[in-house]
């Protein structure tokens, strides 16, 4: 073939792969585990730690349910504690860590100073009361927000953040976790506005409890980059890398998976 004939077909073959290259993503590869899983229903069961219950109850504070509507509770805050639906939200696998955000609506608690406690600080003449709802819970930062009954959203407390695979249920498509939620400086303002001093330092505040279901139609273990019992891929590819009779590669932690 001619070397013009050559170089005519050289041009052309390139000229047909310029478009391809342009239409290739940017990111054509999204690690697994960086996908958000929507939570579908659930609900979380708040229960107050036994040192603010004292703490309330010396102060006269009676706390109470608040419904979607507003509507207190005359029954008051029981030693069982008040469950929240779950209203929306999703979760991530961020660094072995659970993240992502899950929001529990328009209910929540009322507390009621009475004036009728024994710590002094409030007569019966000057009753006060704050609604604390909307929930939040950031899974990624490891904090609680919430709002008041002015609208004001103020971050309430912190918890240690979850394992990822020691919360979510790969089989069942399920998420659960235990937290156990301290004070933050300002969670004082509840102080502020009841006239008392139940709120101060970082005492525990609550116990949450939160059981969910994630979206059926996401494939969780891929998703969340989870194993089949909750470990991460890497861990399962280094195992299998063993059993095969390939070298030895070290975890994370930097001890062999077998000896």
């Amino acid at each position: 073939m001619p070397a013009r004939h050559l170089a005519a077909a050289a041009a052309l073959v390139l000229a047909s792969a310029v478009p391809a290259a342009a239409a290739a993503p940017a990111h054509p590869y999204q690690p697994a585990g960086s996908t958000e899983v929507p939570v579908e229903r659930g609900s979380a069961r708040l229960r107050l730690s036994p040192d603010l219950r004292s703490a309330l109850k010396e102060d006269g504070v009676v706390v109470a349910g608040v419904d979607a509507k507003g509507r207190i509770s005359p029954r008051g805050h029981s030693g069982e504690g008040t469950t929240l639906r779950l209203t929306g939200g999703a979760v991530t696998n961020s660094g072995g860590k659970l993240g992502g955000e899950l929001r529990f609506g328009k209910a929540g608690l009322a507390l009621v100073a009475t004036g009728s406690g024994t710590g002094g600080t409030q007569s019966r003449s000057s009753r006060k009361s704050v609604t604390v709802t909307r929930f939040e819970v950031d899974l990624g930062h490891g904090i609680l927000t919430a709002a008041l009954h002015n609208g004001t959203r103020f971050t309430l407390g912190t918890f240690p953040r979850p394992a990822t695979r020691s919360a979510v249920n790969t089989k069942t498509r399920s998420l659960r976790v235990d937290l156990t939620i301290k004070a933050t400086a300002s969670a004082a303002r509840l102080d502020a506005a009841l006239g008392t001093h139940c709120f101060t330092g970082h005492r525990p505040l609550l116990h949450a409890r939160i059981v969910a279901s994630l979206e059926r139609s996401v494939d969780v273990r891929t998703a969340l980059n989870l194993g089949q019992h909750g470990w991460p891929d890497a861990d399962r590819a280094r195992t299998r890398s063993v059993v095969s009779g390939a070298p030895v590669r070290m975890p994370v932690s930097g001890v062999p998976l077998f000896r």
